[in-house]
C-alpha cells in the first residue's frame, strides 16, 4: 500500500485531476503496482462523486409519468413534467451520484402508485429533507401532519411554526416542495378556501385530484 500511495503522490501532481492520475496508471503499464493505483483512484473518483442517489420514471399513474429518486436516507424527489437529465442534474445538486434503476426504486414506485388509484389510504416510507432550508423543512413537516381528508390554510401553517407573518413564505416552501404527493403540499390552501396560488409543480388539476382521491371536495 506504501508503494502505491507513493505512486499516486508522484502523479498527483498540483493542478492534475483524478482523472489525470488514472490516465497515467495506465499508460504505465499492467504491474501490480498501477493495479494497485488504478483501483485505488477508482475509489478515489467514486468517493469524490457522491452516494448513488437512485431513481427511475413511472409511467401509469392517475397523474401522468412520475420521475421518482431515492437516497440512502429515504425517498429524495417526485418530479412532473421533467426531464431526465433535469432530475440528473438536481441530484447531482444535492451531492450524489445519479443512478437509474427500476430496481432500487420500486418498492417506493409501487406504494406511491397504489396510493393514487385508491389501493392503500396511507404513504409509510422514510423521506430525506436534509437538503431543502430549515425553514422549509418546518413547513414541509408541518404539511405532512396533516391528515388525510383534511386541509389547513397557508396560515395556519404559518401560526403552527410560530411564524405568523410568513405566509406568503409558506407558500414558496410548499411550491418547491421536492417531494409531493408523500409530502402533501396540495392539503394546504387559500384562507378564503380556494386551492390558492402557489400551485408551483403541483398545478390545480392535480391539486384537485388528489384532494377528490382523499375525500376533499371544492
Amino acid at each position: 500500500m506504501t508503494k502505491t500511495n507513493n505512486w499516486l503522490e508522484h502523479n498527483a501532481q498540483p493542478g492534475n485531476t483524478l482523472e489525470h492520475s488514472l490516465d497515467a496508471a495506465f499508460a504505465a503499464g499492467p504491474t501490480a503496482a498501477t493495479e494497485r493505483a488504478q483501483a485505488a483512484v477508482r475509489r478515489a473518483l467514486a468517493a469524490q462523486a457522491g452516494p448513488p442517489m437512485y431513481y427511475d420514471l413511472v409511467h401509469d399513474t392517475p397523474l401522468g409519468p412520475l420521475w421518482i429518486a431515492v437516497g440512502e436516507h429515504g425517498l429524495l424527489a417526485i418530479e412532473y413534467e421533467s426531464s431526465e437529465d433535469s432530475l440528473r442534474s438536481y441530484l447531482r445538486k444535492l451531492g450524489g451520484q445519479p443512478v437509474r434503476s427500476a430496481e432500487q426504486v420500486s418498492a417506493t414506485a409501487r406504494q406511491v402508485r397504489q396510493y393514487l388509484v385508491g389501493e392503500v389510504r396511507s404513504l409509510d416510507m422514510p423521506v430525506d429533507l436534509s437538503h431543502v432550508t430549515p425553514f422549509q423543512r418546518r413547513v414541509l413537516e408541518e404539511a405532512r401532519r396533516v391528515p388525510r381528508g383534511q386541509v389547513r390554510t397557508y396560515m395556519q401553517i404559518a401560526n403552527s411554526i410560530g411564524n405568523p407573518k410568513a405566509v406568503r413564505a409558506v407558500g414558496q416552501a410548499l411550491r418547491r416542495n421536492p417531494i409531493p404527493i408523500v409530502v402533501p403540499c396540495h392539503r394546504v390552501v387559500a384562507s378564503d378556501g380556494t386551492l390558492g396560488g402557489y400551485g408551483g409543480k403541483m398545478r390545480d388539476q392535480r391539486k384537485l385530484s388528489l384532494l377528490k382521491l382523499e375525500g376533499v371536495s371544492f
